[in-house]
């Protein structure tokens, strides 16, 4: 199971950046992001899916306008990514706009999600949504800095927050049940890696994948202490999405398509899990030929 190459490379290689070049891409470029964010595929075929694109204006603040934490240095683009609809909006959207984060690291561009879930209804008024939008998080988007500073200054943020560091697949794999940790078999292994690769809020990393006839299983945990109590407990269905945009992307071939299973609670084909673990999605995984 060879992934695309060009976006397997920009999965593996997205850093999350903080600094920017202080100059605002040029209109080709902009152009591109309108297209990528037009191309990208659904999780939830009837939820509606909108983004909207803002330069940054000269004092703003995105950090402390946008309810952000740390520092984000000169940066020129933002968009705000917001759903409707009935089912699964959190993991949708995790799933939308990793698709579009990625594609932006293939083409050269600089991301960096700020999360929103503790000040929805202040994010609604202030862009004028619906009162029924979702909004988990912005991405914030530019050049990234070329400069030994600003390179130096992206590393260590990313120190600071810990989000340079990953759990190893061994921890997040287990093999036909949850008592049976394992290492990914090698076709499946890319797969796990592009999970692992997947940035989370506050860099909690809640995905755990079960192994089982042919099926990959996500599990997101639940009360994760990462995330803290209240609204932002939800990110861990955005940061599952984000997990499942990865694979998919990984997948990724001309006329193929990679259909997800959303779970609930209470089918009877959810394979027993542990109570802390929430069942997500089931992909069923192609036989290698």
């Amino acid at each position: 199971m060879l992934p695309h190459t060009d976006l397997y490379q920009a999965i593996l290689a997205r850093r999350s950046v903080r600094r920017y070049e202080t100059e605002s891409l040029d209109e080709a470029s902009l152009a591109q992001v309108q297209e990528i964010i037009s191309h990208v595929k659904p999780l939830v075929g009837g939820n509606q899916f909108e983004v909207l694109m803002r330069d940054v204006g000269a004092g703003e603040n995105l950090v402390k306008d946008l309810g952000g934490y740390g520092r984000i240095v000169s940066p020129p683009h933002y968009l705000v990514p917001h759903i409707l609809g009935e089912a699964h909006l959190a993991e949708d959207l995790g799933y939308r706009v990793q698709q579009i984060a990625v594609r932006l690291t293939a083409l050269g561009i600089g991301s960096c999600y700020i999360g929103a879930l503790r000040r929805e209804d202040e994010v609604r008024a202030r862009f004028g949504l619906p009162d029924a939008a979702r909004i988990a998080a912005f991405l914030i988007f530019g050049k990234p800095s070329r400069t030994l500073g600003g390179r130096t200054f992206n590393r260590m943020i990313r120190a600071v927050s810990g989000a340079s560091t990953k759990i190893s697949a061994e921890r997040i794999f287990f093999a036909g049940t949850f008592e049976a940790p394992a290492s990914p078999p090698a076709d499946i292994a890319p797969l796990i890696e592009a999970a692992r690769h997947a940035p989370s809020a506050v860099n909690a990393q809640p995905w755990r994948f079960l192994w089982r006839d042919r099926r990959l299983y996500l599990f997101v945990t639940r009360g994760n202490r990462r995330y803290g109590a209240g609204p932002q407990e939800q990110y861990c269905f955005h940061d599952g999405g984000i997990a499942m945009a990865n694979i998919t992307l990984a997948l990724e071939r001309p006329g193929k398509q990679v259909e997800w299973t959303m779970l609930g609670r209470t089918e009877a084909h959810i394979p027993s899990h542990p109570p802390d673990l929430h069942p997500m999605a089931r992909l069923l995984v192609e036989q290698k030929s």
